[in-house]
């Protein structure tokens, strides 16, 4: 007796029954099921690929809009007059200028606070304070920063603190 739910071997497959998610070509159902996990490692290299694009380029952006630790000095400190406290080189750059005899600028404790903000070192706020006219212009330089200056007492201190990226 025969099993009226197996297929007959003698009909032809166009004619059989054909029962979902059962192929009647076994080869096709075999790569396709193989080519399904690679669908998906492709697809997750991709997602991770952007990810770590959209990271860099969102770190990238955040950088370049920080300010520089001179704008922030700047900002903290403040400037007075434009030309008291003036910024160049695309933030890279502070030109200071203080108070003297026969010019306005910044005072002693604005000088302060700039350096205070700046990290400048003692060492380097006792080579400007001891600056005398006849000196010239000095320099200095501590971490990613440098500086020179000239002190005349009719014209005050001028400092140019540089950024040496």
């Amino acid at each position: 007796m025969t099993d009226p739910i197996a297929p007959d071997p003698n009909e032809s497959p166009e004619h059989s029954e054909s029962t979902p998610g059962i192929s009647a070509n076994p080869e096709v159902d075999a790569s396709s099921a193989s080519t399904r996990p690679i669908d998906r490692r492709r697809y997750l290299i991709v997602a991770s690929a952007v990810v770590i694009l959209l990271a860099a380029a969102t770190s990238i952006l955040f950088l370049m809009q920080r300010d520089s630790p001179l704008e922030a000095a700047r900002q903290a400190c403040g400037a007075g007059r434009e030309d008291w406290a003036m910024l160049g080189d695309d933030g890279n750059s502070l030109t200071l200028r203080s108070v003297g005899k026969e010019r306005t600028g910044l005072k002693l404790e604005q000088l302060q606070c700039y350096w205070t903000e700046l990290d400048v070192p003692d060492a380097v706020i006792a080579e400007i304070e001891g600056t005398r006219a006849l000196d010239g212009r000095q320099s200095g330089e501590w971490e990613d920063m440098g500086a020179s200056w000239i002190y005349h007492p009719d014209d005050g201190l001028q400092m140019i603190i540089t950024l040496s990226n």
